[in-house]
């Protein structure tokens, strides 16, 4: 007898007064997110590798990833695989007047999830919301810090 798999998703966005090209820095330059995203703790990020990977973790569970697609200042999604967990994290910048609009979506599935699925649910979305907040006020702050790519 097999165990179900555990699944979830969660999306919000977030209207950030800074150009897409700000927003996309922060975003595709992996081993710079501890600057501005005190959430997650990089490990490595190797810019040069194509596809590039990276090792990062976030709410105690440390994940290797992997871009699987990106159009720059406008999609950027990758892959993650941690302990019981896989997740995609897809990001899409729309430039909406003097700003961006930010979309994103997370889809984890995972026996890990099964543990406690409620506070895992929770703590998705709440993490969603925290990156996007975090993202904002980094874009937002002096644009000399960022440049454009």
């Amino acid at each position: 007898m097999s165990l179900p798999t555990f699944r979830m998703e969660a999306s919000d966005e977030q209207f950030i007064a800074a150009p897409t090209h700000r927003v996309w820095h922060l975003l595709r330059h992996i081993e710079q997110w501890e600057r501005w995203n005190p959430y997650v703790r990089v490990f490595s990020a190797r810019p040069a590798l194509n596809p590039q990977r990276f090792w990062w973790k976030v709410s105690g569970i440390r994940f290797q990833s992997e871009i699987t697609a990106e159009r720059p200042t406008r999609t950027l999604q990758w892959r993650s695989i941690g302990r019981g967990i896989v997740a995609t994290r897809s990001w899409l910048l729309l430039s909406e007047g003097e700003g961006t609009r930010v979309i994103t979506h997370a889809d984890v599935e995972g026996l890990a999830l099964a543990i406690r699925p409620t506070a895992s649910e929770r703590l998705l979305r709440l993490r969603t919301r925290q990156v996007l907040a975090a993202l904002r006020a980094a874009a937002e702050s002096s644009p000399e810090h960022v440049r454009a790519n």
